[in-house]
């Protein structure tokens, strides 16, 4: 049997498949397993023209009808031709702000991005990438990053990504793909919803969902109840069922059905899913969301394509202008009353920074994580490129050289990468020479800790998170979790491909960091009485109340730099830059930065902004 990546190399007769060079070819054989074969495009030509004169309602009628495979060549000109009927001003985008973007963010075409950041107008735990293969991930992050930089307006959308993804697996132009999703996100047809954009829409369109299986399939419904309290808890994970459980063979004819009526074609194929469900189902489940997630994980050995959209076309549903009155209405009572669930924290775009900081020349942070930091920067600073100005693979291991290269400087930002492949560090809001001044404290309240490895953290000053009337959780109310840099990618069902480890190399005269053993001597700990003769540690303050402890925020001596105090230093390096500890302390209301609180210093670095 050829394989699909034979078939997409050969130009003769039927052993031609759609697919474009983004997609995993390998892996789609192996899950079509040559239960279809590619239509010859003669027999293409013969089927359908698909001109865009036709009327809705026949195109309709026969998508309905035929429920086209998912390697067959109709959707070679299928999906593009859907989506140039999608009514949007396309005065708004085209394809050439897509081309712009690329020449302007990557300007050098010989050089590899092995790791393009993720916007935070998805969040990569709903996203998934079906099978595109490397390059088709990382074209797949440049639209979404494309859109998030141009259309402020999308804060978050959960199907955007999944529509780009499925588009990509049948077009080679990601101009053209730009163009299609743009089409989603400005659409303006009264008779059809394609795409939420924020927050807000989706919770609307997941009550919608339940109103709508309240009424046409009642029955299930009322399954529901019987299994759960708050049945909200399932319609809310709708769009992961649909585009995480579904078959891909399943997913590709849904996709056919969105793009000519929206919204409305995924609610009747979750109705369906229900009404199946609660014939087939564990009605007794005691997890009534996992259990319907695996339901639609294990629906092809139970239920095929065709009995699937059959039930779905089944339902006499109101006219699709009437469903997207019902979620504007909806929407609008919600940003009354919102829904109890869980609120999702976006933050500025990582893209604005990414060419800012795409030259920089750290051997600890990339593009990528650098770019995620510079968004909790403070933006009157944010707005200039980071350099190095001590590193400890060119400067050497010494607290003073250190202050040496930077103590004049303000703000900086220490990086710190250690043995264990952890990234941490601190914003300094004040220059080091002010230790010269202080025998205790400096600093202000702008100052942050932060971890980018394994786990992006932030921890600004308590000062500054709201109150919380349970003070032994405030590590909870002032730590910002941030999007995962680079998020295991999933490229087809059961396959994880890891995230990209980024070494270190030091240099060949440096000697490797001793590990911190037991005998390693730190510093006394800020509020805990220490010896007057003790001159090699830092000194300890004598606070009389909580106040106090909480404006600690930049400690330098000879002996050590820390960061945070009260009950422990946020982050504490000594004078050999070698060995240092993380521990929760009153100023950032921190989790210890690494895990086990002391760590071993492979790279320190301190970066400065650059006025150009």
């Amino acid at each position: 049997m050829m394989t699909l990546k034979a078939m997409h190399q050969s130009g003769a007769g039927d052993n031609v498949t759609p697919f474009s060079g983004f997609t995993d070819l390998n892996q789609l054989s192996q899950v079509l397993k040559g239960a279809t074969r590619p239509a010859s495009p003669t027999t293409v030509s013969n089927i359908i023209e698909l001109p865009l004169s036709q009327n809705k309602k026949a195109l309709k009628s026969y998508l309905r009808e035929k429920l086209f495979p998912v390697n067959h060549d109709i959707r070679t000109v299928l999906y593009k031709t859907l989506a140039k009927r999608i009514e949007c001003n396309e005065s708004m985008f085209g394809s050439q702000l897509y081309n712009d973007f690329i020449r302007e963010t990557f300007p050098d075409t010989s050089s590899q991005y092995s790791e393009i950041p993720l916007p935070n107008i998805v969040d990569a735990a709903e996203l998934t990438y079906f099978y595109l293969n490397d390059e088709g991930i990382q074209t797949l992050h440049k639209i979404l990053a494309c859109i998030a930089l141009h259309f402020p307006q999308v804060s978050y959308s959960p199907v955007l990504g999944i529509a780009v993804a499925l588009f990509l697996h049948y077009d080679d132009d990601p101009a053209q793909v730009f163009s299609h999703a743009c089409r989603l996100i400005f659409a303006s047809s009264k008779q059809a919803h394609y795409l939420d954009i924020s927050k807000l829409e989706t919770d609307a369109s997941a009550v919608l969902l339940k109103d709508l299986s309240q009424r046409y399939t009642s029955s299930s419904h009322k399954s529901l109840l019987s299994l759960t309290s708050d049945p909200l808890t399932v319609y809310r994970e709708w769009i992961r069922c649909l585009f995480h459980g579904l078959p891909f063979t399943y997913i590709v004819v849904l996709f056919d059905m969105y793009l000519l009526e929206g919204y409305k074609s995924l609610y009747r194929v979750s109705l369906a899913i229900l009404k199946f469900y609660r014939k087939m189902g564990v009605s007794s489940s005691t997890d009534i969301v996992n259990a319907v997630f695996q339901f639609v994980e294990g629906i092809e050995s139970r239920i095929n394509v065709n009995l699937l959209f059959r039930k779905a076309f089944g339902f006499k549903m109101p006219p699709s202008k009437d469903v997207k009155k019902l979620h504007r209405r909806i929407q609008s009572n919600l940003s009354q009353n919102p829904v109890n669930t869980t609120e999702l924290k976006h933050y500025r775009n990582p893209w604005t920074y990414f060419s800012l900081v795409r030259d920089v020349q750290s051997d600890i942070v990339n593009e990528t994580l650098l770019s995620t930091l510079y968004c909790h920067i403070p933006e009157q600073f944010a707005l200039y490129k980071p350099k190095v100005v001590f590193s400890t693979n060119v400067n050497g291991y010494s607290l003073q050289a250190l202050y040496s290269y930077s103590g004049e400087m303000e703000p900086t930002i220490l990086l710190i990468k250690t043995t264990g492949d952890e990234v941490l560090g601190a914003y300094l809001s004040s220059p080091l020479k002010e230790r010269r001044e202080t025998s205790g404290y400096f600093g202000t309240g702008e100052t942050f800790i932060f971890s980018l490895q394994p786990e992006a953290q932030i921890y600004a000053w308590v000062e500054v998170a709201p109150k919380k009337e349970d003070p032994g959780r405030d590590h909870q109310k002032n730590s910002k979790v941030l999007p995962p840099v680079k998020p295991p990618i999933k490229s087809g069902k059961g396959i994880t491909l890891p995230p990209i480890r980024y070494e270190v190399s030091l240099t060949p005269n440096t000697p490797q960091p001793r590990p911190v053993s037991e005998s390693v001597s730190l510093p006394p700990l800020v509020g805990v009485s220490c010896s007057p003769s003790s001159q090699s540690s830092l000194k300890c303050s004598e606070l009389e109340n909580d106040n106090e402890k909480r404006n600690m925020f930049i400690m330098a001596s000879e002996t050590g730099l820390a960061i945070g105090g009260g009950g422990g230093y946020g982050l504490f390096v000594d004078t050999s830059l070698r060995n240092g500890q993380s521990q929760r302390c009153a100023t950032f209301a921190n989790q210890p930065l690494v895990p086990h609180e002391v760590f071993v210093c492979s790279v320190v670095e301190v970066l400065v902004f650059v006025k150009e």
